[in-house]
């Protein structure tokens, strides 16, 4: 089948994140994660693709807590807090793809309202300027995922919301490959129906990462 320009731009795009995979692997390191922008592009003029991927890595975000349990540093009262906030964001971006309303936009400002208050206000200088140090990364992506649906510059916010889930230590590594593998599936089904095996078996073959490839 002979591609659409559009559908071989964002074949390339996905390529390109597998290719980082394989250079992860094979040990280059700070690799930046500014290689995910091109999430930008595949948003732009869509609105419900950005909603799709925002509810998808939120679905992810909470898989994982769930899988590793509360964390030494956090109290434990505070993390099944935060699970259940995690857990009714995502039901309120179901909700909203189901049935897109005002009122239910509303439900989800409300809730990133909630989210900054339960963040804190932590914020110190660093390096000439100020930054807030949020109280958990969990919440903090779901309140990436949230603006994917209620802010103007959805783009901006699904790019936003990979880059938060990818990096680590401010850059792509080992272990970055499980996530960055889920975002190019994510996008890869999304836009061609297509396992990532499926679109790309020859560039897959010798990929070692682990990650959690069910359909989004």
């Amino acid at each position: 089948m002979v591609l659409t320009k559009k559908q071989a731009a964002t074949a390339t795009k996905i390529k390109k994140w597998i290719d980082t995979v394989k250079d992860v692997e094979r040990g280059q390191l700070w690799i930046s994660v500014t290689r995910l922008t091109s999430i930008k592009s595949l948003c732009k003029d869509d609105e419900i693709a950005a909603e799709h991927f925002g509810l998808f890595i939120a679905q992810k975000v909470l898989d994982k807590m769930k899988a590793k349990g509360c964390p030494e540093h956090t109290p434990e009262e505070e993390w099944k807090l935060y699970k259940k906030v995690i857990t009714d964001g995502i039901n309120l971006m179901k909700d909203y793809r189901s049935n897109p309303t005002y009122e239910g936009k509303e439900a989800m400002r409300k809730m990133l309202r909630e989210i900054d208050v339960l963040q804190g206000d932590d914020r110190r200088r660093v390096h000439w300027t100020t930054v807030h140090f949020v109280r958990s990364g969990d919440l903090l992506k779901l309140d990436y995922a949230l603006r994917c649906f209620v802010d103007r510059d959805f783009p901006y916010w699904a790019y936003r919301l990979a880059r938060e889930y990818v990096e680590k230590y401010s850059d792509i590594t080992v272990e970055s490959i499980p996530m960055l593998l889920e975002v190019a599936e994510f996008w890869c089904q999304y836009c061609f129906d297509k396992t990532l095996v499926e679109k790309f078996p020859k560039l897959m073959s010798d990929v070692g990462g682990e990650a959690d490839l069910r359909s989004p």
